[in-house]
């Protein structure tokens, strides 16, 4: 209950913070990013504020991601993560193994299977009729995604997801899309506030 309570400031800090900045103007110092203001109502105010940090941190030019997600199991069981990447990571996760990685999710036909294991568990003849595989296809491609990580056995004929192969799949979904939306449809982030000096929040 505490977290929730904190979580509920959090965000009447933020909405407040919000206002007035939208108080300000609509472009130039103090206006609201395009970006955030395009994202739904409810998480404007978040969304402006994680903007804003992102920004902060930036002391000279580059560049700062952040990837959240929410997963909520067929039982209601809810898993979160992040992954915050910069200009400085690119070094280190170029790698063979990420290579790997990619691989495995690079297959429409491991992708269909990583999408129906996170409805739920499933075993081996479910999985095959939902991806369209024969039993060879489902082995071949099922032993790619388990040594990635992606899928584990539950059981005798029973397979799921781990969090890290919902996120993974979810992230790399989500950079895909980003990939395939052409450039003008893009929001720019027009009117972020910049570090002003001497002040408060």
């Amino acid at each position: 209950m505490e977290e929730i309570a904190r979580l509920e400031q959090i965000l009447r800090e933020a909405a407040d913070r919000l206002a007035r900045l939208r108080s300000q103007g609509t472009r130039g110092e103090g206006a609201i990013p395009l970006l955030a203001a395009t994202a739904p109502a409810a998480l404007q105010p978040l969304l402006f504020q994680v903007l804003q940090a992102l920004a902060s941190e930036l002391k000279e030019e580059g560049v700062q991601v952040l990837i959240t997600g929410v997963h909520r199991s067929p039982k209601g069981q809810v898993s979160t993560w992040y992954e915050l990447f910069s200009q400085e990571d690119i070094e280190r996760i170029l790698t063979p193994e990420l290579i790997r990685s990619l691989e495995a999710l690079s297959s429409l036909e491991r992708l269909r299977l990583m999408l129906a294991l996170v409805r739920g568990p499933a075993g081996s003849a479910e999985l095959m009729a939902q991806a369209g595989l024969t039993q060879g296809q489902f082995y071949h491609h099922l032993r790619i995604l388990e040594g990635s990580g992606l899928v584990r056995k539950k059981a005798r004929d029973e397979y799921e997801t781990t969090l890290h192969g919902v996120s993974s799949l979810f992230t790399f979904l989500a950079a895909a899309s980003s990939l395939l939306r052409k450039h003008s449809e893009r929001p720019a982030l027009e009117g972020l506030p910049q570090e002003q000096k001497g002040e408060g929040p």
